[in-house]
Formats: structure tokens, sequence, C-alpha cells
């Protein structure tokens, strides 16, 4: 099936009218209805009824229309894009993160990427990781920054770039913050503040699991708070002690206890992911060749 036939099948039901649609197309007539015959012979049914006086589509060419439209569209939008790339103006990438990446890598990838591309236009947005993943598969991003442990990444290229390990974070009230390190013990019946579990199933339900004691009343989880400030805000108040990423405890913890855990903890690893046809464009190669290497 070519794409010229896709567009001489969607003039025709635009215009319902075989002469109009051969001038639009800037052709006569009888080449366009063998070209129409021939994708009515191959896709095996009519796709328009014809009379003397009139032409409309069948049941089946009004299914099939918004399926060559579609085609059409991604096929002008593969050219537009291809030739802004081979021209040099394909100069905006779009990126999605997530707070530790802030915290850790992505100002240094960020100062790395005005030094070396220049004139590039960047688009930067926080946001969880089903957020970005969302976004990655409907073309609204190019790279996300995210912790995607136990997401589908089915379609996606992937790189790690950071990884780090959870601390409790509490005021000095706490009965925890006299302790050095904190076993799984020392946190039955204790409030703990985590994340909202909707942000991240998989890694919620593996930090619940880990936390909670064997032969001891568990830990009290809160989820009230979606983000690292909002969890940091509600410790302060003296609603509990909050699990955060290492890098999230280096600012805005003043007045609060800091302490390791002794728990096998899942660790955090932050990603860089894009989708796997989304490579072949040179401005996205280059950004991500400028991504650290994991040590």
């Amino acid at each position: 099936m070519e794409l010229t036939s896709l567009r001489y099948f969607v003039t025709v039901a635009k215009e319902l009218h075989f002469r109009r649609a051969a001038a639009k197309l800037n052709m006569t007539q009888s080449p366009l209805s063998t070209a129409i015959k021939k994708l009515e012979d191959e896709l095996n049914t009519p796709l328009f009824e014809r009379t003397s006086r009139s032409v409309k589509l069948t049941e089946a060419g009004e299914f099939f229309l918004p399926e060559a439209e579609a085609v059409l569209l991604r096929a002008d939008l593969a050219k537009e894009r291809m030739q802004k790339m081979l021209s040099g103006s394909d100069s905006k990438i779009s990126i999605g993160y997530n707070e530790p990446a802030l915290n850790t890598f992505l100002p240094a990838v960020l100062a790395r990427c005005r030094k070396n591309l220049a004139g590039l236009q960047l688009e930067l947005r926080e946001l969880e990781t089903a957020e970005q993943l969302k976004s990655l598969a409907e073309g609204h991003l190019d790279v996300g920054f995210m912790r995607p442990a136990g997401f589908d990444l089915d379609g996606f290229e992937s790189k790690l770039l950071h990884r780090e390990n959870y601390r409790l974070v509490m005021q000095y009230s706490n009965k925890l913050a006299a302790l050095p390190e904190i076993t799984v013990n020392d946190l039955s019946g204790q409030n703990l503040i985590l994340f909202a579990r909707e942000v991240n199933p998989a890694a919620f339900d593996s930090l619940t699991a880990a936390l909670t004691p064997a032969a001891l009343p568990p830990p009290v989880f809160r989820q009230d708070a979606r983000n690292k400030h909002s969890m940091l805000a509600m410790v302060k108040a003296g609603f509990g002690a909050a699990l955060m990423p290492e890098s999230c405890c280096k600012e805005s913890v003043e007045h609060l206890a800091v302490r390791e855990l002794a728990i096998p903890l899942p660790c955090v690893e932050i990603m860089a992911l894009w989708r796997k046809e989304k490579n072949s464009g040179s401005t996205l190669k280059k950004f991500i060749s400028l991504l650290p290497e994991f040590d």
C-alpha cells in the first residue's frame, strides 16, 4: 500500500467527487479512478458507492478514512522532522525530571549541554514517573529522568545515571533520633511518611514490606505527600519520620535529624529514558552523549 494511493483516497473522500478530486490533485480523472480501484482491490472491499450522480463512502470507507489520515499525518511529520534534522534547525529538547535528578546530576548535564550544544532550547518539566512515561509515549517529552522500577519499559531505551540510598529524617525529639542507625524493629508503631503509593506502586510496596517488622506491630505508613518538600513539611509539623533519598536530605533539613537505616532497602535508581525510535534524531543523540556514565 503506497502513500500516494492513500492521498488519492483521502482527497476523494473529502471531495466526494472524482473530477474535483482529480483537479485538486493536478491529475486527470481516469488514472485517479484506476488508483482507487487498485486500492479497493488491495483491501478486498469497496471504499466508495458510485452512481452517475453521486459518490459516497461505504461503511468500510468511513472506517478506513481516519486510519489513512493518521498514516499520512505520521508520514508528513516524519518528513518534516527529517528536514529539520538535516538542516540543523531541530534544536529543542523537552526534558522530564524528578527531584532526586535535580538534586544530583541534572544541573551538571544542563551546564554541559549549554557549553556543547549552543543554541539548543531546553524545556524542563518536573513530573512523576508515570506522568513522564505517558508524556514520552505521546511524544510530549524527548527524554525523561526518573525512577522507573516496576513500570513497563517496552518501547524505551534507558541509561542508568545515579544510584543512592534512603535515609530517615525526623525531629530531634523523636526517640529514633537518639539511635546512630535504625533497625526494622525500631520502626514498630512509628509514624512513617512515604510518598503516595500511586506515584510508584511497585517501589511503595517493596519499601513497606522491607520496613515492616516480622513479629511486632507494623509502622503507620502515611501517604499524605506527593513530593519531598511536602514530606519535609510534615516532618517539621510533627507528623512523623520521613523516608527520603539521601540527596534530598542535603538541603532543607536544618534542625532535623538524618539517620542511616540498617535495613536492606531497594536503592533509589535514576535512569534516563527515551523512545527507541526517537534515538534516530541527531539532536537527541547529541544530548544523550552528554549524559554521565554511571560508576
